[in-house]
Order: structure tokens, then sequence, then C-alpha cells
């Protein structure tokens, strides 16, 4: 915590507690300080389908696949960015996703299951909000479902796989930020878990470490 003192004369020091705001109003900053972070320019999701066929040799009339997991998955930039002509910061950013496959298939009736990998190779292009000096990271989640092509030729793919994913795109660079500031920062003192008599302390609830915003929003502002 820190105080903070009236610019009126006379009055006492205001105590500022680090927390949720009550009664919507703060107090007076003490200073206008310069913070080295890390700000978020752009942060979005995407879905992804895919269908993706293989050649897998030796199946029987009666294969079958028990398993398919997503492993090893990388992501990253690829190409130059391409700036979108209206002075607004955003540009067409080229990703590559990559990942592997683990399948595990049961060649035929009455045999002994079999682990098969494929590599994917995924690019995509999104628009983002990503003015010169800011870098892309990407975190992607997926799950797969592959089923056996029983009337596939000789030669032909004869397994199938769908590949659903969820890609989170976060845009970010260095920056030095102007921020009013109440004062220096003081560890409270915690409370314990249960007084003498039994009872549990007195404190306020905890807000949650974000926000979750509503679901299907499909406009947001750039913010650059």
């Amino acid at each position: 915590m820190s105080s903070n003192k009236s610019p009126t004369a006379g009055e006492m020091d205001v105590t500022v507690i680090p927390g949720p705001i009550r009664g919507g109003q703060c107090p007076t900053p003490r200073e206008i300080v310069v913070v080295d972070a890390r700000k978020v320019f752009d942060f979005c999701t995407q879905e992804d389908l895919l269908e993706r066929c293989f050649t897998i040799p030796d199946l029987g009339e009666d294969a079958s696949v028990l398993d398919c997991r997503i492993t090893n998955i990388q992501c990253e930039e690829i190409m130059d960015r391409e700036p979108v002509r209206d002075g607004s910061g955003r540009a067409v950013v080229s990703i590559q996703i990559t990942l592997t496959l683990r399948l595990t298939i049961l060649p035929d009736a009455g045999e002994q299951p079999i682990r098969v990998e494929r590599t994917i190779t995924f690019p995509k292009r999104v628009v983002l909000c990503a003015p010169e000096g800011t870098e892309v990271s990407c975190d992607v989640r997926g799950t797969c479902i592959c089923t056996v092509q029983p009337d596939a030729a000789e030669g032909e793919p004869n397994v199938c796989c769908t590949i659903q994913l969820c890609t989170v795109l976060t845009v970010t660079a260095n920056v030095k930020l102007l921020v009013p500031a109440f004062g220096s920062v003081r560890a409270r003192r915690c409370p314990s878990a249960a007084s003498p008599s039994g009872c549990p302390p007195e404190v306020e609830d905890c807000e949650p470490p974000f926000v979750q915003l509503p679901t299907g929003r499909k406009e947001r502002n750039c913010g650059c």
C-alpha cells in the first residue's frame, strides 16, 4: 500500500491499497512514471478445419484407426509482412504451423496395433495489428480423428484424417509507457487461516487474473 498526500493543505494522507476500485473513484496520482513493459498490440484466436489423407501400406480389409493424437506442434512467422495501406498499423502476416499426427492403427483383425506418425505443414495468412518492431507468437491446440478408406485403390491414400485447430495469436513489443502512480507498494500483513476463536478472517474477494470476453465478437479495436 502507499500514502497519497491530498493537494488540499491540512487534510490527512490518503492510504491507497491494491485491489478492486470501490465506488468508481481513485485518489489523485502522486506522479507519472515511465514503465518498461511488454505491450500487447493484438490478441485473437482462429479456428481451422483441415483434412489430410495418407497412404499406409499393408492394411487389411478389417483395418481401423484406434487413436489419433497431435504432437510436436510448432508455429512460426514466415515471409515479410504486407502492410495494409490504411495507416492503421495492420498487416497481413504469414505463419506456418507444423504438427505431427501420431496414429495407432489395427492393420487387420487379429493383428497387433502399430504406431504411425505423419507430419503436416499448414501455412495461413491473417490480418493483425502488427506495426513495425512487433513480434508475432502463436499457441496452437488441436484434436484429430482418422478413418480407414476401404475403397481406396492400391497406391492411393487409404487413411484420411480430420484435424481441428485453435490458434491463439499474440502481437507484442517492448515499449516504455507513461503511467500515473500512487506511490511505492509495501507488503500488507497476511491474515491467518483462522482466528483463535476458529472464525475465518474478514478479507475481500480476489478478482480473477483475467476477464473472459464475450464469444462471437467479430470486431475489435486494433489499439495501435
